[in-house]
């Protein structure tokens, strides 16, 4: 009997000791599982708490994200925050004219390499210097915060860039479901609450702390919507921590029925969406661009954001990880039509610099300008889902952005 136990007692050890070595050499070998921990969950987290402070990333901030399969080229990307918690890179001294960009995760150049980001390309020795202080989901209510950081630590600029269209609506829309508003008073609180129910509630109780059985999960969840995935021209699916994330934050939108726009009937109709964030954009405004002229010295450009809603699906490298656009009808939820989901877009862009220039405001629709080659037939090659430029898509952003860019701070210098 007590040998029985004996024998008992040391398979368990072996098998517990097995285990542990097994999940060491794991930890060793595989990187963190995305959206459970590591660089991307803690990148999340990052963009998300903490809704009434500046929307910087902390000074000496880093995440080395696996973006291959991405797009063309595309490999790995590092991304580091020096001590003035600008995105890299640094700027030209001695330049004329001091340029900060304020937006989301596009302005941001997410998944890009410090040179590839669109405005890191508007430098110019000697006259522009662009400092990025963008960062993922933060919308212009985000930046009133970073607004008042800035100043306070003593930054003064001659332009503010805002891009923000796409991530306002989103707030606008999230909060809206847990019965907020978008607007400067109660977007800190609704947004904590947004941040428990997305991120704490929704992917925190997944989590576990032995790796290899976080990335069976993960990999289980990735195979399902893998399956389904769009390939890319040469007929591949490329995997990686990046690709595989982005195809879980798709959530099955590219499987559902289509139907037209028409069809939407519930809150999150695109229009409705785009009617009420017209009307809050039209409140905020005017204070945000008081706030940046008597606070940084700056004039205001606002910038629309660019999509790729029309772009066709074999256009994207690897794979088509576009997010479609969802909402309620008769018979369900349903994907809106590409071509509806693309008109939808531009028309919301405009209310938002139509809005912009009530307040008084500089703008320019760069999503009108990008609308021939992101509707066109090579459409995804200049971006990896349905607002996130490539390379290729950032160097075209800069270029129709840099004329007007020239020319507003000319005249504002001449005024």
């Amino acid at each position: 009997m007590k040998n029985g136990i004996m024998a008992v007692l040391a398979v368990l050890l072996s098998t517990v000791v097995g285990l542990a070595l097994a999940e060491a050499i794991f930890r060793f070998v595989m990187p963190p599982v995305p959206g459970s921990e590591g660089s991307v969950a803690e990148y999340i987290a990052t963009t998300q708490r903490s809704p009434g402070a500046p929307r910087l990333f902390p000074a000496g901030y880093t995440a080395v994200f696996d973006i291959r399969g991405l797009y063309e080229g595309a490999s790995k990307v590092d991304f580091r925050i020096g001590p003035s918690r600008f995105i890299p890179p640094d700027p030209p001294e001695g330049a004329k004219y001091k340029v900060l960009f304020l937006g989301g995760s596009v302005t941001e150049g997410i998944f890009l390499s410090p040179e590839q980001r669109w405005p890191a390309r508007l430098n110019e020795a000697g006259k522009i210097a662009t400092y990025n202080a963008s960062m993922s989901q933060a919308g212009v209510l985000s930046h009133i915060a970073t607004v008042k950081y800035l100043a306070e630590r003593g930054d003064r600029f001659d332009l503010v860039v805002l891009a923000t269209n796409h991530n306002d609506a989103s707030w606008s829309r999230r909060l809206s479901e847990i019965g907020f508003h978008y607007d400067p008073a109660q977007f800190p609180p609704g947004s904590v609450e947004i941040f428990k129910r997305e991120f704490e509630q929704a992917i925190r109780p997944e989590t576990t702390s032995l790796r290899t059985v976080a990335w069976v999960r993960h990999l289980m969840r990735v195979a399902k919507l893998s399956q389904a995935a769009t390939p890319g021209a040469d007929g591949t699916k490329p995997h990686s921590i990046v690709v595989d994330g982005l195809r879980l934050s798709q959530k099955g939108t590219q499987l559902l029925p289509r139907a037209p726009i028409g069809n939407c009937n519930g809150d999150d109709a695109p229009d409705r969406v785009s009617a009420d964030i017209y009307g809050e954009w039209k409140e905020i405004f005017p204070k945000f661009r008081q706030d940046v002229k008597q606070l940084l010295g700056a004039d205001l450009l606002v910038v629309s954001e660019p999509a790729a809603f029309a772009a066709p699906s074999e256009s994207f490298y690897g794979s088509d990880l576009r997010v479609f656009l969802t909402c309620k009808t008769g018979e369900g939820v349903r994907a809106i039509n590409l071509d509806d989901a693309a008109a939808s877009q531009r028309e919301r862009a405009r209310l938002y610099l139509d809005a912009a220039r009530l307040a008084g405001a500089e703008t320019f629709d760069l999503a009108a300008a990008m609308e021939p080659v992101a509707d066109g037939p090579e459409g995804g090659s200049y971006f990896f889902d349905s607002i996130h430029p490539t390379p290729k898509g950032a160097e075209k952003f800069a270029d129709l952005l840099r004329p007007v860019l020239n020319a507003t701070l000319d005249r504002l210098h001449r005024n």
